[in-house]
């Protein structure tokens, strides 16, 4: 990235905006109110498609392949039949694998930017998303994503800063094709965005020069001993699936600990892809291989990092289907393949080599963690909700970016006790694992639900967090069975 002196820029004032400002954030403001003006959408006319075309919110048509479900959920849980396995998944009453819940729920549809011809560059901080799933998804769905609603904050100093901060709060809706609300989703993210002053703008602006982030790579990779394997592969022999046995929720106690799971090393990030909530490309995890003992004494050891990986890379990197709708974007909602000058996104994440780490996408984290909840919860479990924060104003202080606190930013794991003055404390990157942890904290019911919370966390194998979040989990009870419906043992 391009390294700047700070007094290149202008001062920026909040709510103050420069001439060159003005028109795009006009427009910008306008588009934000004409959705916080519309009210709930019509889902009847949406999926007929009867509403006017200039109905403020309307998002992309997603259409739920079997191809597509089968390579996110043989990347994120090859394991649960429930997701990969048709006949078990009708034996346990669904007509068709389950697609994870989070596949249309696509972050970057949702969060609009600030327009990047008002600004030179971007720094990026405090993600912090939740999806609700109302309805389950199935291969041959059709999913309607629509924005419901838009709020832009600005955190900029009284006093001015070189720096514009804007806290971007997004919240939406996904209808499935019988018209049924499938998720709500909220997408927030901090956005700080400087401008150059006369004279001081480089000629070329692409993505190096556009894109200002922390030195992530100052935490050095870890190179991976066969001590380091023996342990990953004791976590992996602790994993335990719940499968269809039922977890009934009288029989979960505050604290519990739901057994931890390992993936990784993760050799390369999935990348973001418009309109999946779900990206393409990323390696899967190699516990299959690695557990196998005459097939793992075929893999080859890489010597720059220690990483066991097979001779076919194809053998680890899933081909993405032919019939993907797979649409890259910039940073603002724009194809990749319609205009230029923009952050492509998919730059952040990607690794040209072993040598390079590329930052790991955050739904990546909330996926990983999915397998780990659908682990404990079972088969007869339903996710109802989950959040996920990454890149806290104190991740970023460390890295010597410091940015303004957004207040819809989310934090966890200070709810958890052994957890609490810890923070999240570096961003993931390729070559790390992911060891996902996490603790009972409250249990409820709730419109005839009993429910479960939990707070889960994600450590690399030095132990730093690099993501962070909480579920809310349905879980069958006894009173089902016996009658007592405040869900209380008899």
């Amino acid at each position: 990235m391009a390294d700047y002196n700070n007094d290149d820029f202008i001062t920026l004032f909040p709510g103050v905006y420069t001439e060159r400002e003005k028109p795009y954030v006009e427009k910008y403001f306008e588009e934000c109110a004409a959705i916080n003006r519309r009210g709930t959408i019509d889902a009847g006319r949406l999926i007929q498609g009867t509403l006017p075309e200039d109905t403020p919110g309307i998002g992309p048509v997603v259409h739920v392949t079997e191809e597509m479900v089968r390579y996110n959920n043989g990347k994120y849980d090859p394991e649960n039949p429930l997701y990969n396995d048709k006949a078990y998944a009708q034996k346990m009453g669904h007509p068709d694998i389950l697609a994870f819940f989070t596949y249309g729920a696509h972050d970057d549809t949702y969060t609009s930017p600030y327009p990047p011809e008002a600004r030179d560059t971007l720094l990026v901080s405090q993600l912090s998303h939740s999806v609700s799933s109302l309805c389950p998804i199935y291969p041959g769905d059709t999913l309607y994503l629509v924005h419901d609603k838009r709020t832009i904050t600005d955190l900029t100093p009284a006093q001015g800063d070189k720096h514009r901060t804007l806290a971007l709060h997004s919240e939406g809706s996904i209808y499935n094709q019988h018209g049924e609300k499938v998720n709500a989703v909220e997408f927030n993210v901090t956005e700080s965005v400087r401008i150059f002053k006369d004279g001081k703008r480089p000629e070329v602006m692409g993505f190096p020069e556009i894109w200002e982030a922390p030195d992530w790579n100052k935490r050095p990779p870890h190179y991976y001993t066969d001590e380091d394997y023996g342990y990953i592969r004791s976590v992996w022999a602790s994993e335990k699936r719940q499968g269809n046995k039922p977890l009934y929720w009288e029989d979960v106690q505050i604290g519990d600990t739901p057994a931890m799971t390992a993936d990784g090393p993760i050799i390369e990030s999935v990348l973001p892809t418009a309109p999946y909530g779900q990206g393409i490309g990323g390696t899967r995890t190699m516990k299959k291989e690695i557990m196998d003992e005459d097939v793992f004494k075929t893999m080859i050891k890489r010597p720059e990092d220690g990483i066991y990986v097979l001779a076919d890379k194809a053998a680890y990197t899933p081909a993405i289907p032919d019939n993907a709708q797979v649409i890259m974007l910039f940073d603002d909602g724009r194809r990749t393949d319609e205009e230029d000058g923009a952050v492509n996104t998919s730059d952040i994440h990607s690794s040209e080599n072993a040598d390079t780490r590329a930052a790991i996408i955050n739904f990546f984290g909330r996926d990983t963690a999915i397998r780990h909840i659908h682990n404990w919860i079972g088969d007869y479990g339903i996710v109802r909700n989950i959040k996920w924060s990454i890149m806290c104003p104190e991740t970023h202080a460390l890295y010597n970016k410091p940015v303004p606190a957004n207040p819809y930013f989310r934090r966890f794991i200070q709810q958890v006790p052994e957890l609490k003055g810890k923070t999240v404390n570096t961003h993931g990157l390729t070559k790390d694992m992911a060891f996902v942890k996490s603790q009972v904290i409250d249990k409820y019911v709730e419109n005839g639900e009993f429910i479960v919370k939990l707070i889960w966390w994600i450590e690399e194998i030095e132990h730093n967090i690099w993501i962070e979040g909480s579920a809310d989990v349905c879980l069958p009870s006894k009173s089902q069975v016996t009658g007592n419906t405040d869900g209380s043992e008899q």
